[in-house]
């Protein structure tokens, strides 16, 4: 497996290129695109300038492995499945054009509901999932912990729905903490014939009065610790087995793929997080 970086993170602060040449820096080849990454205007990926990330990958020899579509929360990109379709299919194209074969979305706003909808997700993402087909694309929808994704069975439960080796689960455990669920082993295990792609972070529970540094304090939880702040830390810091992840993935030989880092920090904080993290997970042999 590889180790890979979100464009996320930094997205808001500096260029790919930049982002690239801090991956660079640890040893890191392998990045997560988001549309904050591409030059120009407008929601998605359509309006913006790809073949310049394209000449970015060129030059610097690194891979993009996934790009991602944040538009699920976003309310007015599901105002109707049709225009939400054509953002999908927007991030396919630049999947296909950077050389990528995952396209990461979300459910949120598509089904907050803990009940899945089946036909009102299959008019949200059947077409996407024909194109996504067409281009050898796969898309993987990645959990959160408030909605109908926040529970691994739930996710499960929408995966044997569509069953199709093109709409796989992209397998986040901290995300379900956040939801108050046990992200590994339970989550990995219920989940280990869908997982088409892994983010790795950590976090803890908030503690009043702890001290916790407030810039790496996330929205609140849901299930039975909701109301209280999720806080999240650098991987050898949080609650969640993560290296025990990574090494079932690993010894399991289930996932070959890229685990990609997304630290939830301020900017200013993201690479105090990658280099602490990076550092851990090779010092373990886990990656190399």
């Amino acid at each position: 497996m590889n180790l890979g970086i979100s464009g996320q993170a930094l997205g808001e602060m500096m260029d790919f290129e930049a982002i690239v040449d801090i991956g660079l820096k640890y040893g890191i080849r392998h990045y997560e695109l988001w549309p904050c990454n591409v030059p120009g205007a407008g929601f998605g990926y359509r309006d913006r300038e790809i073949e310049k990330v394209c000449e970015i990958i060129r030059r610097k020899d690194v891979v993009i492995d996934c790009v991602t579509m944040e538009a699920a929360f976003c309310e007015a990109a599901v105002e109707s499945p049709e225009y939400y379709a054509e953002l999908l299919m927007g991030a396919v194209d630049a999947a296909v054009a950077v050389g990528a074969n995952l396209v990461n979305h979300y459910c949120y706003y598509i089904n907050l509901d803990e009940k899945p909808d089946f036909e009102r997700m299959e008019s949200f993402w059947g077409r996407p999932l024909a194109y996504a087909k067409e281009k050898q694309v796969t898309l993987v929808l990645e959990n959160e912990a408030h909605d109908a994704t926040r529970r691994p069975e739930l996710t499960a439960a929408i995966m044997e729905h569509f069953q199709d080796e093109a709409f796989r689960t992209n397998l986040d455990a901290v995300n379900y903490f956040h939801a108050s669920e046990e992200g590994f082993p339970a989550a990995y295990e219920i989940l280990k014939p869908y997982i088409g792609y892994v983010h790795l972070k950590n976090a803890c529970l908030y503690r009043e009065g702890a001290g916790q540094p407030r810039e790496n304090e996330g929205a609140p939880m849901s299930g039975i610790y909701a109301g209280r702040p999720i806080q999240y830390a650098p991987i050898p810091d949080g609650s969640v087995n993560i290296a025990g992840l990574v090494h079932a993935l690993k010894e399991d030989g289930s996932y070959l793929g890229t685990c990609t880092l997304e630290p939830h920090t301020t900017p200013e904080c993201a690479e105090v997080f990658y280099e602490r993290e990076i550092k851990w997970l090779r010092e373990l042999n886990l990656f190399t």
